[in-house]
């Protein structure tokens, strides 16, 4: 990958190599079953079901926000 900082003039880019993912995050049905032997836990992580909810209501917001034309406000998810 190569990354490059807003400011930065001494380089163009920056070459920089990512830490390869642990062997559970490497593929979803891994991710899974590392859930279900309980090595992982999906509390709050990309792929827990509050994430994605959470996600869906940005979402949903920003259609509705498109197709009105107005802001639309998000109200906290019940805990």
């Amino acid at each position: 990958m190569r990354v490059r900082y807003r400011g930065d003039k001494a380089e163009p880019d920056t070459p920089l190599i990512a830490p390869p993912l642990a062997e559970a995050q490497r593929d979803s049905l891994s991710y899974l079953a590392a859930v279900l032997r309980g090595h992982v836990q999906p509390d709050g992580d990309l792929c827990s079901l509050e994430t994605n909810v959470v996600v869906m209501q940005i979402l949903d917001a920003a259609l509705r926000s498109a197709q009105s034309g107005k802001t639309i406000k998000l109200t906290p998810l019940p805990q």
